[in-house]
């Protein structure tokens, strides 16, 4: 018998774990209105929503979600630290379809970690049990295809790829990886003191570089640019990254 096809459970899960955050929706971002966004609908996007939140020791926290033609589901959550805070920047993507999924999930370092190990060591390593769940679970993700940049960008524990199809047990075992995955972050920003400035200058600008890169390089705008117009794909963008 044929498995009948539904989205998995992504805000219910997520949403639960962002709110051990604490954190405050915002309105305005860097002096720009970006309630728009928490409704937006266009060609072929029947509906969609960014919400940002403020939170302790953090920049922002991120939450999109977007229907496209109601058969591609785009789901996204990140969590950028601030400037006197060393923690990495968690990053999960997930487009889902019946046809097949493509996901990343990942801590983004803020630190060249081979220069500087102890970081890898305090923010990085937590990781290694759900990132071995993930390898068993699918044994050739690694940082999946993703460009050279995206690459350079990503830690040691990235697990990222696409299978085909979609399945009730695939959906589980992605959301139980990005679950994983934000609980730990969690558990590193409740413990985490902010840093000596000359320590986090060289962090900052790594951390400037990479929403520069996404910014510039984000596969997905031409989709939201056709969508929605370049003046609000552009608000997005800024909004995500």
């Amino acid at each position: 018998m044929t498995e009948e096809y539904s989205f998995p459970p992504f805000e219910e899960e997520i949403k639960n774990l962002l709110e051990k955050f604490g954190g405050e929706r915002m309105e305005t971002y860097q002096g720009e209105d970006i309630t728009p966004l928490w409704d937006l609908k266009g060609e072929g996007l029947p509906w969609s929503y960014k919400y940002l939140y403020t939170a302790p020791k953090l920049e922002k926290i991120v939450l999109a979600v977007q229907s496209f033609r109601d058969k591609l589901m785009s789901y996204g959550a990140s969590i950028w630290p601030d400037d006197e805070h060393a923690l990495p920047i968690f990053s999960s993507y997930w487009a889902e379809s019946a046809k097949g999924s493509y996901f990343i999930v990942d801590f983004y370092p803020t630190a060249d970690c081979i220069c500087d190990i102890p970081y890898m060591e305090k923010y990085l390593e937590p990781l290694e049990d759900a990132f071995a769940k993930g390898m068993d679970y699918f044994p050739t993700l690694g940082s999946g295809r993703n460009p050279n940049w995206f690459k350079a960008l990503v830690s040691p524990y990235c697990l990222s790829g696409d299978f085909f199809p979609s399945t009730k047990k695939t959906q589980g075992q992605v959301l139980e990886l990005m679950t994983s995955y934000l609980t730990v972050y969690h558990d590193l920003w409740e413990k985490d003191q902010p840093r000596d400035p000359a320590y986090m200058k060289p962090l900052n600008a790594r951390k400037n570089a990479i929403k520069q890169n996404f910014r510039e390089k984000d596969p997905g705008g031409f989709m939201m640019i056709k969508a929605v117009g370049e003046e609000m794909a552009e608000l997005g963008l800024k909004v995500l990254f």
